[in-house]
């Protein structure tokens, strides 16, 4: 049964809450994400959930500041909810994620991040760990890896193990930077959405950073990118309806309808839906559950493409970054999509692509990064101008530039990826962990100030 007050929904129900994310166009904000993999300072090996010195007492420690309070599941504290509407969450292998309140700036999102970051670290200097931002666990193979203790992945890892065969590579080994963007109306969010996955496979190029694992080169440069594409085919990857002229919150909604549930939560208890597709469940229930509004929240947040639609725009295509290049990410989709004359640049590059070049793309990208092709280009030069038209875009908005100058050395002055750059740094320390580790720190990495 649905608990009392839950309303059974319908189809419009489901476009209207699309719609109800809008937001006036003065009052857009940015939001970030950001996953980073605990490890051993001298090791490198992951930090466990449990035990003494473990995430979960971490966040305990954290829990010491007033701003923060707990959320708990069976006993188990797996969430710090904020009262500025931050939270600090946990995924499946005890990747730590500060969810960033919706900032007006950049500047504003910076000092979110360090604050945060100052926090964590005021918290852990006894422990003898260290946090670091890559797009892959350097040293810990998943089977090494614990499962956290939360609900949806009791249910999750079954599921995806089935659908992909690296599905739980991607629950305990990857770690991203995610971008959420708000939209004023419909065609103002399908155009994010369609500019967003055109460059999508070019961006994850140009902040690609997981090159090493299991303690060694593991062949790709962005191999978190990789381990995504053999996840689960039915909720990940690009979406061919995007790159449609015409593309509305209904074709969104059709696809969303179409992907196999995960789960649904009645009374605490999360219920399996063993892949009974949504539009299913909307039409005929399931074991007397009718669908409610936030079932249709929930599995919108299982679903995994590169760029996703809920109330507001996720850009989700890139690597987790060190601490001189995180704020790059942000300042980068700022300066596209939240310019109309940088939007229309960015599409006007890729708008000609057929799908099948970019599946294509997106695949060779995870291997050769920016020497990757499409149509017989390198994709370098493209980058290269997608680095100039965010830039123009940040100084139309008034935005600090210099949060975009990472990027700029990278891709414009040293015409490389971040994981090449860690490839030669780790030729350089003769393969020592603790180098990579110190290298990639937020408590001690380069470029970061605590």
């Amino acid at each position: 049964m649905n608990e009392p007050g839950s309303r059974r929904i319908g189809y419009e129900d489901l476009i209207r809450y699309f719609h109800e994310g809008s937001k006036p166009s003065g009052d857009l904000r940015i939001g970030g994400e950001y996953e980073l993999f605990g490890v051993h300072a001298g090791s490198g090996v992951a930090v466990p959930y449990k035990g003494e010195g473990g995430i979960q007492s971490i966040l305990n420690r954290l829990l010491k500041n007033p701003r923060w309070a707990p959320l708990c599941e069976k006993e188990h504290l797996i969430c710090l909810l904020g009262k500025d509407s931050s939270n600090v969450t946990l995924e499946p292998g005890a990747q730590i994620e500060l969810s960033g309140a919706p900032r007006p700036t950049l500047i504003e999102l910076s000092e979110e991040l360090k604050g945060y970051i100052r926090e964590l670290y005021s918290v852990t200097q006894d422990l003898g760990i260290d946090f670091i931002g890559i797009g892959m666990h350097p040293v810990s193979r998943q089977e090494e890896i614990p499962f956290v203790d939360k609900c949806r992945y009791d249910i999750m890892a079954p599921y995806l193990k089935v659908k992909g065969a690296l599905s739980h590579q991607m629950m305990k080994e990857t770690a991203t930077v995610q971008v959420n963007l708000d939209y004023t109306d419909e065609a103002d969010a399908m155009d994010k959405l369609r500019t967003a996955m055109g460059i999508t496979s070019l961006v994850s190029a140009m902040f690609a950073n997981s090159p090493i694992s299991g303690g060694r080169p593991n062949g790709f440069l962005t191999r978190r990118e990789h381990v995504w594409m053999h996840t689960d085919p039915d909720r990940c990857g690009l979406l061919s309806f995007a790159f449609n002229e015409g593309a509305s919150f209904k074709d969104y909604l059709q696809y969303a309808l179409r992907v196999p549930m995960l789960f649904v939560v009645r009374e605490g208890k999360w219920i399996p839906m063993h892949g009974m597709r949504f539009g299913d469940f909307l039409e005929k229930g399931a074991s007397g559950l009718q669908a409610t509004e936030e079932d249709w929240r929930l599995h919108l947040s299982t679903l995994f493409p590169e760029v996703r639609l809920k109330q507001y725009i996720e850009v989700r295509g890139v690597d987790a970054q060190s601490p001189g290049m995180v704020l790059s990410v942000p300042a980068f989709w700022k300066g596209i999509l939240y310019d109309g004359e940088a939007r229309r640049a960015a599409w006007d590059m890729v708008r000609g692509s057929r799908f099948e070049d970019r599946l294509k793309l997106h695949e060779e990208v995870c291997r050769m990064g920016l020497k990757a092709r499409i149509g017989g280009k390198i994709i370098l030069s493209m980058a290269q101008e997608l680095v100039r038209i965010a830039k123009e875009g940040l100084r139309r908005q008034g935005e600090d530039l210099r949060f975009l100058e990472p990027l700029e050395e990278m891709t414009l002055a040293q015409e490389k990826t971040p994981a090449e750059a860690l490839l030669e740094k780790w030729e350089a320390w003769n393969h020592d962990v603790r180098k990579l580790i110190r290298y990639a720190s937020y408590f001690h990495g380069s470029g970061w100030i605590l």
